[in-house]
């Protein structure tokens, strides 16, 4: 099916997970990965710190709360899109098709709504503005490099730590 998001095999779960880690380190998030390991199930294939299950803390204010819930969400929508556009931009060197954009487009708001009440507005305004970005970053040349890199590291290892990811995608502060 044109729309399907899923993997369809270990090289899609490879570029995948190698564009969920570029979009952490773009937008500044590797403090929240604690590992990956491409054998564990999709949706655990990320370890995440603490700090990015964060779901409030007694002796922050209201605004600082809100503002780490909503930046988690922020980095789960980036990684979500930076997975899909590594796998079609990268991988395949095709744009994704409109029914793979539009399913991501739902995920992402959807998440919006159940993990930070926004309003479709504010979801739709981050999606526009991440998608856009993140689709710059992944038609860079220099990206699709790291990203072959880290995929066949990745796919080595089978696992990684934090620090192992950050030193891996290093060349990314340069380009």
């Amino acid at each position: 099916m044109d729309n399907k998001l899923s993997y369809e095999n270990d090289e899609h779960r490879l570029y995948g997970c190698a564009g969920m880690a570029i979009s952490l380190v773009v937008y500044d998030g590797e403090e929240m990965l604690s590992s990956i390991s491409i054998d564990n199930e999709p949706d655990r294939m990320f370890e995440m710190s603490d700090a990015f299950y964060f779901s409030g803390n007694p002796s922050l204010s209201a605004k600082a709360a809100w503002s780490q819930i909503v930046r988690n969400f922020h980095l789960t929508a980036a990684m979500a899109i930076g997975n899909a556009l590594c796998r079609s931009l990268v991988l395949e060197n095709k744009p994704l098709s409109e029914g793979q954009r539009s399913r991501l487009h739902d995920t992402v708001m959807e998440e919006g709504r159940e993990s930070c009440c926004l309003e479709d507005d504010e979801s739709e305004r981050l999606f526009k503005k991440d998608y856009d970005y993140l689709s710059r970053v992944f038609q860079h040349h220099g990206v699709h490099d790291i990203a072959h890199e880290f995929v066949s590291e990745l796919g080595e290892r089978r696992t990684m730590s934090r620090s192992e990811v950050v030193y891996a995608l290093r060349a990314i502060a340069m380009l």
